[in-house]
C-alpha cells in the first residue's frame, strides 16, 4: 500500500477522533437539560406534592409491665424483692388487610415541560384480632413473673407526604367513626395521620375497619400490604404504568384507557413481623421497602433517546468514512480531508437538532426531520463531492437508512446490543466483499501513471499555446 493512502487513512482516523469532540459537548447538552427537567420536577413536587408512600393502618398500643426482683444488699447482706416497672409500646398490623385505589392522573407544565401527577382515593378495610396481643402479653408475664398491661391504644396511616391529604378520611370503626388528627405517633416516622381508640385491648376479640382517603401526589404511589394476608388492587387512566417494589402484580391488563393491576401477598411474603420488631426495639421503622405500587412513567423519554442515539454517533461517522474511502479507491476519485470534515460535522450536528426539536414535537418526528435536513444537506453536498448526482443521493439515501436502522436500535432497548452488533458486522462484511479484488499495492502504481499521464498532458496543452 502506498504511503500516500496509509497517511490518509492516519489522517481520517485522527479527524474522525476530533469528530468525538462535538458529539461530547452535544452529550453535555443533553444532560443538562436532562438535570433541568428534574429541578423542574423537584420544584413542582415543592408545590404540589411528592412521591406518596401510604402504610398502614398501624395500630400503636402503649404497656406497663410491672414485677418483682431479687436484688443483693450489701448492707443486709441479703437479697431483697425490688419492685419495678417497664414500658413500651407494641405495634399491631391487620389480620387481614383490602385496598382498592382509584386514580386520576393529569400532567403539570412548567415551560417545555411535563410532568405526570395524580388525584384519587385509597380506600382500606380489614379487621384486627387480639391473639397476638394476648401472646406477647403471656411471653412477658412470663418472663418476668409479673403483670402487664395495656394503655390506650392509636390507630396510625402513615403517608410520605402529608400535603397530599386533600380532606379528613372518612371511617368506619366496628360501627362508629374516628377523629384523626396529624402525626404517625410514631417517633421515626411522623408523617401520616392518627385517631385514637381508647382502651381497645379490652374490647372484643375482632375489630374491622373501613377508611377512605382522598389523596394526591406525582410520579409514583405506593401502598403497603401491611396484612398478615393482604389485597391490593389499583386502577388508573394512565397507559404508561412502570410497576415496583417488593412484589409485582399477580394480575394486571394495561391498555390505552389506562391500567388495572393486583397484589396479593401471604404472611410468608410479607415479612413484615421483621420490620415491627425492629421499629419496637430501635423506633427505626422502614416499612416503604415492603411497599408495592407503580411509577406513572412517559415512555419516551427524549432524552434518554437521544443519548442512547449519540453513544452511536462515532460508529456512524466511522462508517461514513469508510464507504468514502471506499468510494474513493474503487471509483479513482480525489476526496480532501476538508469534505470529509464536512460530512463528519453534517453527521454531528444531527443530533443536536435531534434534542432541540424532540423538546417541541413528538420525538418520531423530530427524528424525521433531523433525518431529513441531515440527508438533503449531504445529498446536494455529495452531489459535487463525488462528481455525480446520482452518487450523492444515493450515498444520502444510504445514510437516511442507517439513521432508519438507529432508531429501531433506540426503541428497541432490549435488541440494541444485537442490532448494534449486526451493524458493526454488516459494516466490515461489505468493506471486505467490496475490497476482496483491490491490489492495494497496485494502487500505488497506478497513482503515479495517473500522475505522469497528467503531466504529460498539461505540458501538451501548454505547447499547443
Amino acid at each position: 500500500m502506498s504511503k500516500k493512502i496509509t497517511l490518509k487513512l492516519i489522517v481520517i482516523g485522527f479527524l474522525g477522533l476530533l469528530l468525538w469532540i462535538p458529539l461530547l459537548l452535544e452529550q453535555g447538552v443533553i444532560y443538562e437539560r436532562m438535570n433541568y427537567r428534574d429541578q423542574v420536577t423537584r420544584d413542582i413536587a415543592s408545590k404540589w406534592t411528592g412521591n406518596q408512600t401510604i402504610t398502614g393502618p398501624v395500630m400503636i398500643i402503649p404497656w406497663q409491665l410491672e414485677y418483682t426482683e431479687k436484688q443483693w444488699n450489701d448492707k443486709t447482706k441479703s437479697y431483697l424483692l425490688v419492685h419495678k416497672k417497664k414500658q413500651g409500646q407494641y405495634l399491631l398490623l391487620p389480620n387481614q388487610f383490602d385496598s382498592q385505589v382509584n386514580i386520576n392522573n393529569s400532567t403539570r407544565n412548567r415551560g417545555i415541560y411535563q410532568i405526570p401527577v395524580y388525584n384519587g382515593t385509597v380506600e382500606m378495610s380489614g379487621s384486627f384480632q387480639r391473639t397476638k396481643l394476648h401472646k406477647y402479653q403471656q411471653e412477658q408475664e412470663a418472663k418476668y413473673k409479673g403483670y402487664l398491661s395495656w394503655g390506650d391504644a392509636k390507630l396510625s396511616i402513615l403517608i410520605s407526604d402529608m400535603r397530599g391529604i386533600v380532606s379528613e378520611p372518612t371511617s368506619d370503626w366496628n360501627g362508629s367513626s374516628l377523629s384523626f388528627a396529624a402525626g404517625s405517633g410514631l417517633k421515626s416516622s411522623t408523617q401520616g395521620i392518627h385517631a385514637e381508640l381508647g382502651s381497645w385491648a379490652d374490647e372484643s376479640e375482632t375489630t374491622h375497619f373501613f377508611f377512605n382517603l382522598q389523596i394526591k401526589g406525582m410520579e409514583r404511589l405506593m401502598i403497603t400490604p401491611a396484612g398478615d394476608n393482604s389485597s391490593i388492587s389499583m386502577s388508573s387512566d394512565w397507559p404508561h404504568p412502570s410497576f415496583n417494589g417488593r412484589h409485582l402484580p399477580t394480575d394486571y391488563t394495561v391498555e390505552d384507557t389506562g391500567f388495572q393491576a393486583n397484589w396479593k401477598t401471604s404472611p410468608f411474603a410479607g415479612d413484615l413481623e421483621s420490620v415491627l420488631k425492629e421499629c419496637q426495639n430501635s423506633n427505626y421503622c422502614d416499612f416503604t421497602s415492603h411497599s408495592v405500587g407503580t411509577d406513572f412513567i412517559d415512555p419516551i423519554d427524549m432524552y434518554s433517546q437521544a443519548e442512547r442515539s449519540i453513544k452511536y454517533g462515532l460508529l456512524f461517522i466511522a462508517v461514513t468514512f469508510m464507504l468514502f474511502f471506499l468510494f474513493e479507491v474503487l471509483k479513482n476519485l480525489q476526496i480532501h480531508v476538508i469534505q470529509y470534515g464536512m460530512v463528519g460535522l453534517a453527521l454531528a450536528l444531527f443530533y443536536l437538532l435531534l434534542v432541540s426539536l424532540s423538546e417541541h414535537i413528538a420525538f418520531i418526528w423530530a427524528y424525521i426531520i433531523a433525518t431529513t435536513a441531515c440527508c438533503l444537506l449531504l445529498g446536494l453536498y455529495l452531489s459535487a463531492v463525488l462528481q455525480s448526482r446520482a452518487r450523492g443521493y444515493w450515498f444520502a439515501t444510504g445514510i437516511a437508512g442507517l439513521y432508519g436502522l438507529l432508531y429501531m436500535i433506540i426503541s428497541s432497548e432490549g435488541f440494541a446490543l444485537l442490532m448494534g452488533s449486526i451493524l458493526i458486522f454488516a459494516t466490515l462484511a461489505v468493506s471486505m466483499l467490496t475490497t476482496r479484488n483491490v491490489d492495494w499495492y497496485q494502487l500505488n502504481r497506478s497513482t503515479i501513471v495517473n500522475t505522469h499521464e497528467k503531466v504529460e498532458m498539461d505540458l501538451e496543452e501548454a505547447n499547443q499555446t
